[in-house]
C-alpha cells in the first residue's frame, strides 16, 4: 500500500486548515485530549495536515461548534476580526448565491 503522504494531494490545503483549527481550538480554551467524542491522535493528526477522511474533519470541525462549508474558489474573501470571543473566525464578505449567479445553466423547464 502507498504511503498515505504520496496519496495525498492538497497538502499545502491541508496544512492551512490544520493550523488554523488548532488556532480555534486554542483560543477556546480546549486541550487536544478534551475535544467532545474525538481522540488526542486524530486532533493531533488533523492540525499537522494529516490525511483524515472528511467525516472525521466535519466531526472535529462540529466539536468546535463550527460547521464545514463550500465556497467557490476565488470567492474567499476574509473580513477583519469581530470583536467577540470567536474573532479569529473567518467570514465572507460576500455571499454568493449559487442559483442565482449560475441560472442561465439551469435546466429549461
Amino acid at each position: 500500500m502507498a504511503k498515505t503522504s504520496n496519496r495525498i494531494r492538497n497538502p499545502e490545503s491541508l496544512e492551512r486548515l490544520g493550523k488554523e483549527m488548532r488556532h480555534l481550538r486554542e483560543q477556546s480554551g480546549v486541550a487536544q485530549g478534551k475535544v467532545r467524542d474525538m481522540r488526542q491522535a486524530t486532533i493531533s493528526k488533523i492540525e499537522n495536515g494529516g490525511d483524515v477522511t472528511l467525516d472525521t474533519f466535519v466531526s472535529y470541525a462540529s466539536a468546535l461548534g463550527l460547521e464545514v462549508s463550500l465556497v467557490p474558489i476565488g470567492q474567499a474573501r476574509w473580513q477583519s476580526p469581530m470583536t467577540h470571543k470567536a474573532a479569529s473566525i473567518p467570514v465572507l464578505s460576500k455571499h454568493v448565491d449559487l442559483l442565482t449567479e449560475f441560472s442561465d445553466l439551469k435546466d429549461a423547464e
